[in-house]
Order: structure tokens, then C-alpha cells, then sequence
């Protein structure tokens, strides 16, 4: 015959929601089934122990004690934060790849882009050649923020007896540690490639058009 004595309560220190599984714990469960199978004792014999309103009230009060624990035990608590924290890393992750493509895209289009023609002072875009074919005067080029292109590669190529220089000292010669202005000289077919090392734009190579180039 079912124990019709009121069945122990689950410590507090234990969640009513399995973290792991984001079910009712077993502890809890057993609990409430056990509740379950002493009403349908009274029901079936109401000679067993008290009462059915008294034991209903009595019930009552141990569940409603027991939802002000769960309401505030901690370990309760700890698991609505790492939600929370979950929450925010996938927000960060689902915004992250937006601008990853859109670096990626950018330096795509910089290694298959043709040669840009330019005849007056020009901001470098997603071009990785460029022609100088100002006339008159020296032409001047703004090149991107190095910090943000670290390994890009920029080629200039000289078709005017004019030099091209940067618009800020962020350009390190070929032959110097030192940054400074000067990326071609006044001679028709001077060129140079230069590269990004996240600080500045370093010439790694460099030819005038009347060099002798020896093997």
C-alpha cells in the first residue's frame, strides 16, 4: 500500500531546471511524482493520514515556499547569465563575418583588377595598379590607412616625366628605414610596388625605365 507521509523536499541548492538538459531535474521529479502517488492514495483510502483539504493546504504552502527558492537560488540565476552571455557572443559572431567578407572582397577585387589610368591628384580604391599619366605637374597620391591593409600590394607605374609622391610621409623607400613622400621619380616607365606592413607602405620594388638591369 503507497506511504501516505509527506515525501522530503528537494534541497534548494539544487536547480529546478537541469542546466544540461534544460528539463526538470530527476531529484525535483521524483519529488512531485511522489506527491502525485500520495493523492491518489487519500483518493483510493481516505482512512490513510490527514485530511485531504489539510493535506492539500500543506501542499500548497511547500510549493509555494519552493518557488520563492527557485526563484532566487543561485545556481538558478547563474544559468539565466551564461544564457545571457550566450546570447552576446552569438550576436557578435553573426555580425563578424559581414565586414571579414567584406575585407576578403575587397582584396579579391585588388588582385584581379586592371591597371587604372589616373590624369590629375588621386585617392588609391580597389585597384592594386595604377598609371600615372598626369602632365604638368607632380602628382599626388592618398593611399589607404596601413594599419587597416597590412599586406596589401600597390603598384605604380610613371607614363609623364612628373614624380608621383604620398599625401602624408607613410611611404618607406627601398633603401631607407625612414618614411617619407617619394614613390617615382620624373622618368617615363619608372615604377615600384610597394606593400603594407600595418604602419606604412614599404617600396619592395622599383626600376626606372633607363636602368640597366644586369643578370
Amino acid at each position: 500500500m503507497p506511504n501516505p507521509s509527506a515525501p522530503i523536499i528537494t534541497p534548494p541548492r539544487v536547480p529546478l531546471v537541469d542546466p544540461r538538459t534544460g528539463l526538470i531535474d530527476r531529484a525535483w521529479y521524483l519529488f512531485f511524482r511522489s506527491l502525485n502517488s500520495i493523492a491518489n492514495a487519500v483518493v483510493d483510502d481516505p482512512a490513510l493520514g490527514p485530511s485531504p483539504e489539510a493535506l492539500i493546504a500543506s501542499y500548497d504552502a511547500m510549493l509555494e515556499a519552493l518557488a520563492q527558492e527557485v526563484g532566487t537560488q543561485e545556481g538558478y540565476g547563474a544559468v539565466v547569465a551564461q544564457i545571457a552571455e550566450q546570447q552576446k557572443q552569438i550576436e557578435a559572431l553573426q555580425s563578424q563575418p559581414i565586414a571579414d567578407v567584406a575585407a576578403l572582397s575587397t582584396a579579391i577585387a585588388s588582385l584581379t583588377s586592371v591597371p587604372v589610368t589616373v590624369t590629375a591628384d588621386f585617392t588609391v580604391g580597389t585597384s592594386a595598379w595604377y598609371i600615372n599619366n598626369k602632365s604638368g605637374s607632380t602628382c599626388t597620391v592618398t593611399l589607404p590607412t596601413a594599419s587597416l591593409w597590412s599586406g596589401r600590394q600597390l603598384t605604380f607605374k610613371n607614363m609623364q616625366a612628373q614624380t608621383l609622391v604620398s599625401a602624408s610621409s607613410n611611404v618607406v623607400p627601398i633603401d631607407s628605414t625612414v618614411a617619407g613622400t617619394a614613390i617615382l621619380l620624373a622618368v617615363v616607365g619608372n615604377w615600384a610596388t610597394m606593400v603594407s606592413d600595418g604602419t606604412n607602405w614599404v617600396i619592395m620594388q622599383q626600376a626606372a625605365n633607363n636602368c640597366l638591369l644586369l643578370e
